[in-house]
């Protein structure tokens, strides 16, 4: 048996009991050796009443130690933690999109005839109404045309005149035998032959009015007009392209784009079969401008697109909306908001109940047992300081609102107070 190392003095001690020796240099520890063997070495020591006191003592720790265990452990209190309900509430269904502004006619402003640009009668950018003379071509050409259309016309005129006398003629002198047979056909064709030519001037003298006519370049409707790509004095033509352009102003209509998703679950919530636009009137639309104002008009849908786009899911909508004092114009993007007008029933949990990690967003619930459980969840809509869930939980579930960092699932909690109850004596 290895014995501990001798200390200066010549003394051993006891190696688990701190303090239990001492020497020349006072009390001091020991970690290596039995009791027995610490003993033996004090046994011809001046000091063995201190070993004697000292097994007295150490017959009594266990009776300390079984004193220690028995005493009952003490139980933690329940962490307390504040509730809210899961309740059905009624809302409007909501959905945002992002949209553009588009004109409902935009017209590219063309030269029918060519010529000399002689006038421009508007101001770029003003409203112009339908109607309204824009641009004017030189007309001189048109007007020698239309003259000399005139002129074939009234020869045509002349010469079926003559010729419709020598039919009649022809058809008294035919029974007589004055004329042959031949004679009398060929004074039926030269009729017909003047009948035709009367046609044809005609037409050429209405392509001349018509030709005159595009030399005056109105407004077709009434909107605003954008800026000139010509100038008087220029030669314009059919292959000039756009002398400028003209956008319709109000109405003006949003283009966006809708889920398969969104889509279906409108049109299921109206009809059964064959959906149309008109089908959608309960759908309200308003915009939300880039700034954020929020545009006061409401407007409708009037198109849905008569497929879904592969390759993003998404079917092609459009909305009409009032712009009465033209705040909108063609271009602009927009935040597109679709609100039901029917109310639904939903579940409505806090907002302050939901969490997210990397599992997705759940609450936990006390249970019956006052257990906390951890429930995950689908989400639809945010409505003010209330979000409506689509799937994970059921009216009257106790989430937790306040006291979240304290607990986690599977802990035992006490509910303090639950959120829109009064508590019990308050006055």
């Amino acid at each position: 048996m290895k014995t501990a190392p001798l200390r200066p003095g010549g003394f051993f001690c006891l190696d688990f009991l701190p303090g239990s020796c001492r020497d020349m240099y006072g009390p001091y520890f020991c970690a290596s050796q039995p009791l027995v063997q610490c003993g033996t070495e004090h046994m011809g020591d001046t000091r063995l009443p201190h070993i004697k006191s000292l097994g007295r003592m150490l017959a009594a720790l266990p009776m300390f130690l079984v004193l220690a265990c028995s005493e009952p452990a003490s139980t933690p209190p329940l962490i307390g933690v504040v509730v809210d309900n899961v309740r059905i509430e009624p809302y409007q269904a909501r959905s945002v999109y992002v949209g553009r502004l588009v004109a409902k006619d935009d017209v590219a402003i063309r030269a029918s005839v060519s010529g000399y640009l002689l006038e421009r009668t508007f101001n770029e950018g003003e409203q112009v109404q339908a109607g309204a003379v824009l641009y004017v071509i030189d007309p001189s050409e048109y007007v020698a045309a239309l003259a000399i259309a005139s002129a074939d016309l009234a020869a045509a005129k002349a010469n079926q005149t003559n010729a419709e006398r020598n039919y009649r003629r022809g058809l008294e002198l035919l029974p007589k035998g004055a004329i042959s047979q031949v004679e009398m056909d060929n004074l039926t064709a030269q009729k017909l032959d003047a009948d035709a030519r009367i046609e044809a001037a005609g037409a050429q003298v209405t392509a001349a009015q018509v030709n005159l006519g595009f030399t005056t370049i109105k407004a077709p409707l009434s909107g605003r007009i954008g800026r000139s790509q010509v100038s008087p004095g220029d030669l314009v033509g059919p292959g000039s392209g756009d002398l400028t352009t003209l956008v319709s102003v109000d109405p003006i209509e949003a283009l966006f784009q809708v889920s398969e998703a969104t889509y279906i679950d409108q049109i299921s919530q109206r009809v059964k079969a064959n959906p149309t636009v008109s089908d959608l009137k309960g759908i309200e639309v308003t915009l939300e401008l880039a700034d954020g104002l929020q545009y006061p008009e409401v407007g409708r849908i009037d198109y849905f697109g008569n497929r879904i786009d592969e390759a993003t899911g998404t079917m092609e909508a459009r909305a009409r909306i009032p712009n009465p004092y033209g705040l909108l114009v063609p271009g602009q993007y927009v935040r597109v908001t679709l609100q039901d007008t029917m109310l639904r029933d939903g579940l409505f949990v806090p907002l302050a109940a939901v969490q997210a990690d990397q599992q997705g967003t759940f609450v936990l619930v006390v249970d019956a047992n006052s257990t906390v459980v951890r429930n995950n969840l689908q989400l639809g809509d945010r409505f003010d300081d209330m979000i409506l869930v689509t799937g994970g939980l059921e009216a009257g579930d106790r989430v937790i609102v306040r006291g979240l960092q304290q607990v986690r699932p599977g802990m035992l909690v006490e509910i303090t107070a639950t959120v829109g109850v009064a508590v019990d004596g308050a006055g």
